[in-house]
C-alpha cells in the first residue's frame, strides 16, 4: 500500500474511532483551499459546533495518542 493510501486508511480507522466517541472528527483540506495554509493537509473538529479543534494534524501522531495506532 502507499504512503497516502496507507493514511487514508489510517484517517479513516481515526475517525471510526473518534466517531464512537460522537464528539470530534479528522477532516481533510484540500491542497488549493484559501484555508490549506492555516489548516494543512488534516485538521480536527468539533461535531457539534464544527469549531477547529487542531490543525496541521500529523495522523499517525494522532492516532497513537488516542490508542488507535
Amino acid at each position: 500500500m502507499s504512503t497516502a493510501g496507507a493514511s487514508l486508511a489510517l484517517s479513516a480507522k481515526v475517525n471510526h474511532f473518534l466517531a464512537a466517541k460522537g464528539k470530534r472528527q479528522i477532516k481533510r483540506c484540500q491542497p488549493d483551499s484559501d484555508r490549506y495554509e492555516g489548516l494543512g493537509n488534516l485538521y480536527l473538529i468539533e461535531m457539534a459546533s464544527g469549531e477547529v479543534l487542531d490543525h496541521h494534524v500529523n495522523i499517525e501522531a494522532f492516532a497513537k495518542k488516542i490508542g488507535v495506532a
